[in-house]
Order: C-alpha cells, then sequence, then structure tokens
C-alpha cells in the first residue's frame, strides 16, 4: 500500500510499483526503486527488469539506486548507499511531480532514505528521530534503524 508522506513523495513496496492500476490512480510519474544487492542477482535482476518495463509502457520514470542489506555488508556501506539515494530522491524531486519510493517491503529502506531526504531538506528540523515519528505517524509499519544514522 502506498504512503503519502509528502505531497509528492510517497513509501511503497515492490508490488505497489508494478501495480499499473495504483500507479496510475496515484498520479505517479517516477519511481526510485532501492531493490537488487541482496545476494539473490540473479532473481532480483529479473524482477528489476519486469519492474522497468512495466514503468516504461506507462511512462513512468524508473531509477534504481541499489541498497543491499544483507549480513556479510558492512554497515559503513550501506550509510553510504542510503545516503546516495536520499541525495538522488533530492535530485528526482526538482524533475518529478508524484514520486515512489520503494523497497521490497516499505518497512526499512524506503522510510529512512525518505526521512534522511526529509531531514536534508529542512534546515530547521535535521533530526532523525523527528521525521522518523512523522513517517511512522502515517506508516506505523516502519521499522527504524538508528545504526543507519
Amino acid at each position: 500500500m502506498i504512503t503519502w508522506i509528502t505531497e509528492n513523495v510517497a513509501i511503497g513496496e515492490y508490488t505497489d510499483a508494478v501495480n499499473r492500476e495504483v500507479l496510475n490512480k496515484e498520479g505517479i510519474d517516477c519511481v526510485l526503486s532501492l531493490r537488487t544487492g541482496l545476494g539473490l542477482e540473479v532473481e532480483q535482476d529479473q524482477e528489476c527488469c519486469h519492474e522497468a518495463n512495466i514503468l516504461e509502457n506507462l511512462e513512468i520514470y524508473y531509477y534504481n539506486v541499489p541498497v543491499g542489506i544483507n549480513s556479510h555488508r558492512n554497515i559503513e556501506t550501506i550509510k553510504i548507499e542510503l545516503r546516495t539515494a536520499a541525495y538522488m530522491l533530492e535530485q528526482l524531486t526538482e524533475k518529478y511531480k508524484r514520486i515512489l519510493v520503494h523497497c521490497t517491503a516499505g518497512i526499512d529502506r524506503a522510510p529512512f532514505v525518505v526521512a534522511a531526504y526529509l531531514s536534508g531538506l529542512h534546515e530547521d528540523i535535521m533530526d532523525m528521530d523527528y521525521w522518523y515519528c512523522k513517517i511512522k505517524e502515517k506508516r506505523p509499519q516502519i521499522i527504524e534503524h538508528w545504526e543507519w544514522i
């Protein structure tokens, strides 16, 4: 299920990003995927290609910033990948009107990236705790990852 965090940034899961009806209904014009790099390269690459093809047919722009969350990845690498995704989201909001940010389930990577984006956007409130709480009000199922800060 898609959750709008701001007027133009939503959090969702993989199934949202491949659901033509939902994408059209919500007016999504851009998808930022945080999937792949999960150690399931063949399966993930096939799903990623499937997602990109659906979005291309709908004339929705698709961007993938892989964020790997397997235990074999060190925390510093994950932090860099998450911050890269937050920077990409910042760039995309300047170009697109309705952006869906998703990972597999929309409960940890996507909410973190949106919180990081919002904390960088609002100089007066740069506290990740504040943004996590705001996102959790709208999407209660999120999992906070303080170790990524």
